[in-house]
């Protein structure tokens, strides 16, 4: 779990920035997110998503399953996540993932 991610000062005024909950949880799947491609039980899981489960979530957050959902309907209505669910896991996307995260290519002479 080297490396970082990017947060811009625009954030300050992103719609959710002073419910606690929300924030907290966009920023934890921004941190979780797959920074590349990656190979998960036979499928490509993209950049910007993840494999995770609501009890999984909660004990990493220290949410209760309740607080979890509704943060969830928060990003998931203005459009900041997507999530898919299967009997096993859920794959959650940052949508836009690489509008936040974007990829510094940097002039090797600086």
């Amino acid at each position: 779990m080297n490396g970082y991610i990017k947060l811009l000062r625009k954030f300050l005024n992103w719609e959710w920035y002073t419910n606690q909950n929300t924030k907290d949880l966009f920023i934890h799947c921004l941190l979780k997110a797959n920074w590349e491609d990656k190979k998960f039980e036979g499928m490509i899981i993209k950049r910007g998503s993840f494999i995770t489960s609501l009890d999984k979530l909660s004990n990493e957050l220290g949410f209760s399953i309740s607080q979890l959902r509704t943060a969830l309907r928060h990003l998931i209505s203005t459009n900041d996540l997507a999530i898919k669910a299967t009997n096993k896991y859920r794959v959650i996307t940052v949508i836009n993932y690489d509008t936040y995260q974007v990829v510094d290519k940097q002039n090797d002479n600086q």
